[in-house]
């Protein structure tokens, strides 16, 4: 009797651990005004270098919410945050909460999908332009001849770590660190950058200065995605020949390709 008492009270506590919180316990500082314009769609931006905070619109208590307190607090560089929803589509709505899990685990890894994955280009007009021309994982960081396959699982750890190649339509080809972090239904993807990101042939990131994050956390309602970048000891604006490259606004662009392509995968 007492083990069967105590077999139920530890299915309780995982139950309760892996709750999905409503989308008023993530954002209790919302108004209900912005929280009904969060599930009607609007996307809530925010730029430290124009005076905002990006923790502002972080979920409370999540992983991606201690990532930008760091960087609301940088003294030399800039951050800029993007928060959206996606409502569940009814394929996962008819999943189990660890079938969810394992689903979505799978589709922040597959980073080959992210080829092709389209942004808007202040310098095409700002006009759709394909952002990654190519995208793939890396067994050797040094060398982007060692592709391979998107990795496929069937349960979700605490964490992952690898490395991916992208030829980026503006900053060239880079390699990138990825580390996968996972907290019950808080799922973070920390991107930093293995080598320099230059803009025609001129440093504009110095290797490791920056860190795109993309974060998903399993709502009542559906997926909360916050996306983020943090750039270290740069300026917001880089002059390339007679070329102003105002960074903010690109890498905002480019955590919102990174939403634009969670939310296509979710909706497949």
């Amino acid at each position: 009797m007492k083990r069967c008492v105590l077999l139920l009270a530890i299915l309780s506590l995982g139950a309760v651990l892996f709750a999905a919180p409503s989308l008023s316990s993530l954002f209790p500082y919302f108004s209900e005004s912005q929280i009904l314009q969060l599930k009607d769609g609007t996307t809530f931006e925010a730029y430290t270098n124009e005076g905002q905070k990006i923790a502002d619109i972080a979920p409370l208590g999540s992983l991606g919410r201690d990532k930008a307190l760091i960087g609301d607090r940088l003294y030399k560089g800039f951050s800029v945050a993007a928060l959206s929803f996606i409502p569940y589509p009814a394929k996962y709505q008819s999943m189990s909460e660890e079938e969810r899990r394992v689903a979505l685990y799978n589709i922040i890894r597959s980073v080959s999908t992210q080829k092709g994955l389209q942004y808007i280009s202040h310098l095409e007009g700002d006009k759709p332009t394909t952002l990654f021309e190519d995208s793939y994982m890396l067994s050797n960081p040094d060398s982007t001849k060692s592709r391979i396959d998107d990795p496929v699982s069937t349960e979700v750890p605490e964490s992952y770590s690898c490395y991916c190649y992208q030829k980026d339509n503006r900053f060239g080809k880079n390699v990138y660190s990825v580390k996968y972090t996972i907290r019950n239904t808080d799922f973070l993807m920390d991107i930093n950058n293995y080598s320099k990101m230059k803009y025609m042939g001129f440093t504009c990131v110095d290797k490791g200065a920056l860190n795109m994050y993309l974060e998903v956390v399993e709502a009542e309602e559906g997926f909360v995605l916050y996306t983020m970048a943090i750039v270290k000891d740069r300026e917001p604006e880089v002059r390339v020949l007679f070329i102003t490259v105002d960074l903010p606004s690109a890498f905002m662009r480019r955590i919102t390709a990174l939403k634009n392509w969670l939310t296509q995968r979710v909706n497949e």
